[in-house]
């Protein structure tokens, strides 16, 4: 119970989104109060249905679901005392916070309560001078759970013909619900999605028409003429997977229960292990992060695609999920319309592998995990799904970040076997400032494989005398990309390492990215070992030689430490100190390579790196993702 929020028999309206029985939770919240609540599927684009109320509630089942009422913000009612609850959230969550900005509230702000519901829930009840859209709390306690900075997406501005559109663009408050054209001449969005064969008020912008898992359900399908809906799917007919709150966060390397199943009771897809039902998905598909965290304590799952009352979109759209937060599924024989809407490459990881084999090595499954989250994240995301979308209206859209690779060495011999792991990147923009610390770039080894690098290259020499942390400063100085990374010069890289870097900035929202430290060749006795890190968390440090951040962020933190060594480090903490994170990816892309004592500015005996392994193989044993190394 909320004492003091409202006055007995006040006026309270609520909006829902995703909770089945609402009205158990208002009693709990506010026995006294009579709630008029509305769910997120039947929220009408025009004024509210209770005028004036005492106190607007939003209720979510998991911040998944708070991050679909988000872009209805235009459409959600105003008030001064706003109480938004999250039912349930994910063990990797935080306590909720309000995030809002000074131009939408904060000055008007007047208290704020944060209040445990339930083992994992959450209720932020707030009070304002004035009366503000519910909206905008709603966005900024989604902002305070996901991490995220800013909820916002790149280009192109999005449109909702209808609320049960919301799905499309979760957790984006920049979205025109309703289709109002704006007053200014300024088209209210680039590109709008609508329902099949309504209207859109401003023909400017160019719409695409979606269906609702409703209107292709097998009862649908299986009327005269309905089986021509298979032959048009494709995966840009799947509302996106909202990568900010679904996706690999919270994957364990090692599960402590078997592989589940994935079928289907009463019209409804639950996901099961051993006949106990861990998660039942709604009928319209939409997977939360807490389904998401009910199952990663499973090797994997396993699916046999039946058709059942959901429909294709529900049951791939489950799929992609899934596959997105890195669950390893396993799906043989897959139907023509799941391959149309999922897509070939992410049917072909999913029927891939030497099964059961990959999912009882802890290895092979995580390497499961990572190719079907890559794919799912790259296909089926929100920004995915968008840019797809735009491309096909034949709209302009910005350039992705640009990276550049800093390498700094004092090895001649090794700028070669650098420059080839760095030109071996794929599907990245980047350039490579080399840093010649003590070297000189006139050195035949040096000048060959510079000749011989085709991508954007620029050569700086220091003093050998020159601090580490200097000669970074002085490479970073001469970058133009929009993220930095630092590079080793000795060791290995996956072709997707600044790929994944980039997916991992993205779905994270940490002002830092890097790989977990776990594989290590000890050269000195020819052999490969894998340390015990957990990885797709919150950290406070990752791989010295494998980080990743924006120029902006590293010019605010001073750049590096002018010191000889320990120069990561030390940027982790400063930055952590300033309020910023650090999220830590797979460390499947990545081995370090441990020669002789001496030769790193990071020196450990051979003692050190073995008393940390987790597993050991005799020569060179990477991660299959890594490639032909």
């Amino acid at each position: 119970m909320i004492s003091g929020f409202v006055a007995n028999g006040a006026k309270v309206v609520a909006a829902v989104s995703g909770v089945e029985a609402p009205d158990e939770v208002f009693r709990r919240l506010l026995p006294d109060a009579e709630v008029d609540w509305t769910d997120v599927a039947d929220i009408s684009a025009g004024p509210w249905p209770v005028p004036d109320p005492a106190a607007v509630i939003i209720l979510a089942r998991t911040p998944t679901d708070l991050r679909r009422l988000v872009p209805l913000r235009g459409v959600l009612p105003l008030g001064k005392r706003i109480m938004v609850v999250v039912v349930e959230t994910p063990s990797w969550h935080d306590a909720p916070h309000v995030a809002m900005s000074r131009g939408l509230g904060q000055r008007a702000l007047r208290e704020v309560r944060v209040l445990r519901y339930g083992t994992s829930g959450w209720v932020v009840t707030t009070r304002f001078a004035k009366e503000l859209p519910s909206g905008d709390v709603a966005a900024a306690v989604a902002r305070g759970l996901t991490g995220h900075h800013l909820n916002a997406y790149p280009l192109p501005a999005a449109g909702l013909g209808e609320a049960d559109l919301a799905d499309w663009r979760p957790g984006d408050p920049d979205v025109t619900c309703g289709g109002e054209p704006e007053t200014s001449g300024v088209t209210s969005s680039d590109l709008a999605v609508r329902a099949p064969g309504a209207e859109w008020p401003d023909d400017r912008i160019p719409t695409v028409a979606r269906s609702s898992w409703s209107d292709l359900a097998w009862t649908t399908i299986g009327a005269p003429g309905g089986y021509d809906a298979l032959t048009e799917l494709s995966p840009d007919h799947l509302p996106p997977v909202d990568e900010r709150s679904v996706n690999p966060r919270g994957f364990l390397r090692t599960p402590v229960k078997g592989v589940g199943e994935i079928s289907q009771h009463d019209g409804r897809w639950t996901a099961s292990l051993d006949g106990d039902e861990l998660v039942r998905f709604p009928e319209s598909g939409l997977v939360t992060d807490t389904d998401v965290d009910r199952l990663r304590k499973l090797r994997g799952l396993r699916l046999t695609w039946r058709p059942a009352h959901t429909g294709p979109l529900s049951a791939t759209r489950i799929v992609a999920g899934l596959s997105a937060a890195g669950v390893p599924l396993v799906a043989q024989d897959p139907p023509a319309w799941a391959t149309a809407a999922l897509g070939e490459d992410l049917i072909e990881h999913l029927t891939d592998g030497e099964l059961p084999a990959d999912l009882a090595d802890d290895l092979r499954r995580e390497e499961r995990s990572v190719l079907l989250r890559r794919c799912a994240l790259r296909a089926h995301g929100t920004t995915a799904r968008w840019n797809s979308l735009a491309t096909a209206a034949g709209l302009t859209l910005p350039s992705p970040p640009t990276i550049s690779v800093v390498l700094a060495t004092r090895r001649a011999d090794f700028v070669r076997f650098a420059l080839d792991q760095i030109g071996r990147q794929r599907d990245v923009d980047l350039e490579v400032v080399l840093a010649l610390h003590g070297v000189s770039a006139s050195s035949p080894e040096v000048a060959e494989a510079v000749q011989s690098f085709d991508r954007p290259l620029t050569v700086h020499e220091m003093p050998a005398a020159a601090p580490f942390g200097t000669v970074l400063n002085e490479a970073v100085a001469r970058t133009s990309g929009t993220c930095v990374t630092k590079w080793d010069d000795d060791d290995w890289y996956s072709p997707d390492h600044l790929a994944d870097l980039l997916l991992a900035r993205a779905y994270s929202g940490a002002d830092l990215v890097g790989v977990a430290s776990e594989f290590f060749y000890l050269e000195q006795i020819d052999l490969t070992i894998r340390r015990r890190w957990a990885s797709e968390m919150m950290a406070d440090h990752v791989a010295g030689g494998t980080f990743l951040v924006s120029k902006e962020t590293l010019d605010a933190l001073g750049g590096f430490r002018p010191v000889p060594r320990s120069v990561d480090i030390e940027l982790f903490t400063t930055l952590l100190r300033a309020g910023g994170c650090i999220y830590r990816t797979h460390g499947l892309g990545f081995v370090a390579r441990r020669a002789a004592r001496g030769r790193h500015t990071w020196q450990e005996p051979v003692g050190y790196f073995l008393h940390r392994a987790k597993d050991q193989w005799r020569g060179f044993r990477p991660s299959r993702l890594m490639e032909p190394a």
